[in-house]
């Protein structure tokens, strides 16, 4: 098993405060300082995540989110 006790990848080194990961998400909300994103058309089922941790893809991969791997793991997407 190579995750700790606190669910962090030891070999990938995600728990540095550095870590990032890029996922595809669906915007559905966009408030002055979150945005409302999910896996699928569901908004019921959609997390909201700060502007100033996340950003967003531009052009073609505007559904391109980069963001901290804690948040993604906190958001239930990794």
């Amino acid at each position: 098993m190579s995750r700790d006790l606190f669910g962090f990848d030891t070999r990938s080194g995600d728990r540095q405060p550095g870590a990032e990961v890029e996922l595809t998400l669906i915007l559905h909300r966009e408030g002055a300082s979150a945005w409302l994103l999910g896996e699928g058309l569901d908004a019921r089922e959609a997390q909201w995540v700060p502007k100033s941790q996340v950003r967003r893809g531009e052009g073609r991969d505007e559904n391109v989110w980069s963001m901290p791997a804690w948040l993604a793991r906190d958001r239930g997407w990794i």
